[in-house]
C-alpha cells in the first residue's frame, strides 16, 4: 500500500470512529474504548482464594443485579452462577464483598452493606445455585466467615408490633438453608437464622393474642429493644453486643456461644453497678450513649465497654464488666 493510500486509511478510520463514538453515551463510550460492546458482561468485582477466582460480572448497562453472575473459575473451567433469582437480588443495589469457605463449598455474597437495609445471597459451589437468601441489618461475619450476626429488618413502612420488634440473629452459611429457615410473623426473607437472646417473638404474638381474643398486630407500638454498640466477635464462635429495654429501662450485654446446629448459649449479663469493676452506676439506659467496641484482656472473667464519647462514669470512655 502507497504512502497516501496509508494516510486515507488512517484518516477514514478515525472519521468513522469519530462519528461513532460522538453518538455513543458517556457510558458506552467507555465501554467502545474498551472494546466491549453494549451490554456484554463486565467484571465489577473479583478476589482470588488460593486456586479459586470468583468474580461478579454483569452487563454494563444493567442496574442492581439484573443479568449478574457469580463467575468461578478454578481447575481450568470457568462457569457463571445466576444472581438475580431472588427477592433479595432483585431488590439489592449493589454487590460489595464476596467471601469464600472452602471447608463447605458455598461463597456468602454481601449486598447494600452500608444501607439500612443489606442482604446476604448464599452461593453453594458443590450445585451451582444460589441456595438462600436474607435481607437484614448490619451483618457482621465472624472471623471464618461461617456466622453472620444481624439485626432483623423491619420496614419503615411497617407500623403494627411485632413487624417492627428488635430481633437478634445470626446466620449460619454452612449450614442448609432448611435449618436457617424459622417461623415468623412475615414468612419472608427476614425469617432466618438463630434468634438470640430476645423471646420467640411469633410465641410472644401467640400470647398477646391469646390474651385480646384477637390478633397479635398493635398499631404504633414501638421496639422495646434497641442496639447500643456493633455487633463484636471475641472469636470464631462467641458474639457480644449490648441490648437496651427501653420499657424497663434496663441495659445488657449479650455473649452468644454459637454450636452449629445447635442452639446457641446465650448469656444476658445485667450491667448494674455489682457488675461494673469501678465504683459507679452503670448510666442509665434513658441516656444517649452508644458503645463502639467490645473487648476482652488476658482475664477470662471480664470484658471491657469502649464508649464512643466520655460520660460522668467512665472518663477515660471505658468500664469493666464482671461476666461472674
Amino acid at each position: 500500500m502507497s504512502r497516501r493510500a496509508l494516510q486515507w486509511d488512517v484518516l477514514v478510520r478515525a472519521l468513522v470512529c469519530l462519528i461513532a463514538c460522538a453518538t455513543l453515551p458517556v457510558p458506552a463510550l467507555a465501554q467502545f474504548a474498551s472494546g466491549l460492546l453494549p451490554g456484554e458482561p463486565q467484571v465489577r468485582h473479583g478476589v482470588r482464594f488460593g486456586d479459586v477466582v470468583l468474580a461478579h460480572v454483569q452487563p454494563a448497562s444493567a442496574v442492581g443485579l439484573q443479568g449478574a453472575a457469580l463467575r468461578v473459575t478454578e481447575g481450568g473451567r470457568t462457569r457463571d452462577i445466576a444472581l438475580d433469582g431472588t427477592r433479595t437480588g432483585a431488590r439489592a443495589r449493589s454487590l460489595d464483598a464476596i467471601r469464600y469457605l472452602p471447608e463447605y463449598r458455598r461463597v456468602v455474597l454481601h449486598l447494600d452493606r452500608h444501607h439500612d437495609r443489606s442482604g446476604l445471597l448464599i452461593v453453594d459451589l458443590a450445585t451451582d445455585a444460589v441456595v438462600d437468601s436474607l435481607i437484614g441489618r448490619a451483618f457482621t461475619m465472624s472471623p471464618d466467615g461461617r456466622y453472620w450476626a444481624f439485626e432483623e429488618y423491619a420496614s419503615l413502612t411497617q407500623d403494627q408490633w411485632p413487624h417492627t420488634e428488635t430481633v437478634y440473629a445470626v446466620y449460619d452459611a454452612a449450614a442448609p438453608a432448611e435449618q436457617n429457615a424459622r417461623p415468623c410473623p412475615t414468612s419472608d426473607e427476614r425469617c432466618r437464622g438463630q434468634v438470640l437472646f430476645l423471646p420467640d417473638r411469633l410465641a410472644r404474638c401467640h400470647e398477646i393474642a391469646r390474651a385480646k381474643v384477637g390478633p397479635c398486630l398493635v398499631p404504633g407500638r414501638q421496639p422495646a429493644h434497641e442496639r447500643r454498640s456493633p455487633f463484636v466477635w471475641l472469636g470464631p464462635q462467641e458474639v457480644a453486643w449490648v441490648d437496651v429495654d427501653r420499657e424497663r429501662q434496663t441495659s445488657t450485654l449479650v455473649l452468644a456461644t454459637l454450636f452449629g446446629g445447635m442452639p446457641a448459649d446465650i448469656r444476658a449479663i445485667p450491667l448494674e453497678r455489682e457488675r461494673v469493676l469501678e465504683d459507679v452506676d452503670f448510666p442509665p439506659a434513658r441516656e444517649p450513649w452508644t458503645i463502639e467496641g467490645i473487648t476482652r484482656d488476658a482475664d477470662p472473667s471480664r470484658v471491657w465497654l469502649q464508649f464512643r464519647t466520655r460520660i460522668p462514669q467512665a472518663p477515660r470512655q471505658r468500664l469493666g464488666v464482671r461476666l461472674s
